[in-house]
């Protein structure tokens, strides 16, 4: 009896699917007896199926005599399921951030020893520090140490190199992980991380994380000339950084590139 009930549900359910498939193939609405033709079902089981489909959302009803159409369900679905580049979602938050500021604007995350810049964004004056999908090392970058702060400490060294001393690129740069798990501490007290010219001479950085509730940790930051992101002015800057940075975690389709993002690179 039960193998009877699993049988006549599947049917059900696979008789739905060939109904939006046929659907979607024909591109225009289809009438009862069109669509119980092509599906070779009887007028009335077949009603008994749109009528639950429409419930739902999978297909909308129009007209009299009826057709019938995919319903919003099913292109709400096919979002989710659509690659959309991260920049499509957070690019106009980042580029206001950008404008305000002065600085270019950054989006990260970890990928192994390196920081993938997932978004940047350019002020109206353009730096060029960085461009989207570019790596970068974690020890010595704004973003990289706000993304190890958030971190176990046992597993920070999975995103470090393996040997030390690591690559010096001006007489800043961190090179030890002692000098770096201190630093780390700092950042974790004050909320925010500084690059202060330790991986480009003349640059400096600050970071904060994106408070989102996924299982995928973010960075932003904000880059430009040192003379310009001075010591003075980091209470402004982490205000303003804070608040882009809660803007792009309450973003309509984050989920949705976070899970594309998971899916490509493997991400745990």
């Amino acid at each position: 009896m039960e193998q009877d009930s699993t049988n006549y549900h599947s049917q059900g359910l696979m008789r739905g699917l060939i109904a939006l498939r046929t659907l979607g193939e024909r591109g225009q609405p289809l009438g009862l007896a069109e669509l119980a033709r092509t599906l070779d079902m009887p007028k009335p089981s077949l009603l008994r199926l749109l009528s639950v489909m429409e419930r739902e959302g999978f297909v909308s009803r129009f007209g009299q005599p009826p057709v019938y159409a995919p319903g919003p369900s099913v292109y709400a679905l096919a979002e989710t399921l659509t690659p959309v580049e991260f920049s499509e979602v957070t690019a106009p938050t980042l580029k206001a951030l950008a404008d305000e500021l002065g600085f270019t604007s950054n989006l990260g995350i970890l990928q192994g020893e390196s920081v993938l810049h997932l978004d940047v964004e350019e002020p109206a004056r353009a730096l060029r520090l960085s461009a989207g999908g570019f790596l970068d090392h974690t020890y010595c970058t704004g973003l990289g140490k706000m993304l190890l702060s958030a971190l176990d400490p046992a597993r920070v060294s999975d995103h470090l190199p393996g040997r030390e001393p690591y690559k010096m690129f001006t007489d800043r740069t961190i090179r030890t992980r002692r000098q770096l798990v201190a630093d780390l501490s700092r950042i974790r007290e004050r909320g925010f991380s500084i690059d202060d010219q330790e991986r480009n001479r003349g640059v400096r950085c600050m970071a904060v994380l994106v408070p989102t509730s996924h299982d995928v940790v973010l960075s932003l930051s904000v880059s430009g000339p040192a003379g310009e992101l001075a010591a003075d002015d980091e209470e402004r800057v982490h205000r303003k950084l804070v608040s882009a940075a809660k803007a792009v975690a309450e973003l309509p389709r984050l989920g949705i590139v976070l899970n594309n993002l998971r899916s490509r690179l493997a991400i745990e």
